[in-house]
């Protein structure tokens, strides 16, 4: 058994589709199908039932994508780390952050400083939805995410330390007739179409009108985005108003205004990790704010 033919194996177990997973590797049908009959041969495992016009995969082939899929990871990881010790770097840390959040202290002076005192260490920064984060970090895709307190929700499995505060704030577009009023509560606003995300995304957020509905009569409507990324976007074309925190790109959007509320509790920012990661790097950058 060969890595491209656990490639091929994985791309059908998850997409359930022989040809949608020759698709996703570049292959033609026949090619995908062979190395899966090879694998199925070299193991005398049957892992798919093969239906006229679906696949399935049989009790022991769900046990074995279970299994090679961690074993891919482990093995994606040797090879980043083995690049880059062949590119001269002392190892790789991967950092994830959520999609719209602006590089501020405390992260960009730890990012900064571990860069300088850990010159040949490659940084690897990608940007996530709240719970593609959750994912990455659980799947070891990352190594550490930048995130609010309230979005960790593993805590079983996921550790942090708490590195500052970030003031919470109303968007609004600046053409609403309260943009410029001073002293409002969002009490005011109650005629607005409140965005939000569902359950799967953020429960947090989800249940944002249950928490700051302090007045029986405050009960806003509210428009669900899939995710973080398109409620911003969603901001933007003016389909509602939603709190961000104050680093929040949008906040050089000249047609928003970010308004403060009574309300709105301040978010407090994290670095989080895997409590099982084995990535030495790791403690070695969360001391950067441990000494700040």
């Amino acid at each position: 058994m060969n890595f491209s033919q656990i490639k091929c194996f994985l791309a059908a177990a998850e997409t359930m589709s022989f040809t949608r997973a020759a698709d996703r590797l570049y292959l033609s049908q026949p090619v995908l199908s062979r190395q899966i009959a090879a694998m199925e041969d070299e193991l005398g495992i049957e892992l798919f039932i093969r239906e006229k016009k679906s696949i399935r995969l049989t009790p022991a082939g769900d046990m074995m994508a279970e299994g090679l899929h961690k074993l891919a990871r482990e093995y994606q990881a040797l090879v980043d780390k083995a690049t880059a010790l062949h590119k001269g770097f002392a190892g790789t840390l991967n950092i994830g952050m959520v999609e719209g959040q602006l590089i501020c202290p405390p992260y960009s002076l730890a990012l900064s400083g571990f860069h300088d005192k850990y010159p040949d260490v490659r940084v690897n920064l990608s940007r996530h939805t709240l719970a593609g984060m959750q994912r990455a970090i659980l799947n070891d895709e990352i190594d550490i995410a930048f995130a609010a307190r309230f979005n960790l929700t593993n805590e079983d499995e996921l550790d942090y330390i708490a590195v500052g505060r970030a003031q919470t704030m109303l968007v609004i577009p600046k053409s609403h007739p309260l943009a410029d009023k001073e002293g409002v509560s969002l009490i005011d606003f109650r005629e607005d179409t409140f965005l939000t995300l569902p359950e799967t995304e953020s429960p947090f957020i989800a249940r944002f009108s249950e928490r700051v509905a302090k007045h029986d009569f405050f009960k806003p409507r509210k428009l669900e985005a899939p995710n973080i990324g398109a409620l911003a976007l969603w901001l933007e074309a003016g389909y509602g108003i939603f709190p961000l925190n104050e680093n929040h790109a949008l906040r050089n959007n000249p047609n928003l205004v970010f308004k403060t509320m009574p309300e709105l509790e301040d978010s407090i920012e994290i670095v989080m990790w895997k409590k099982d990661s084995t990535n030495p790097l790791i403690g070695m950058f969360t001391e950067m704010f441990r000494k700040n």
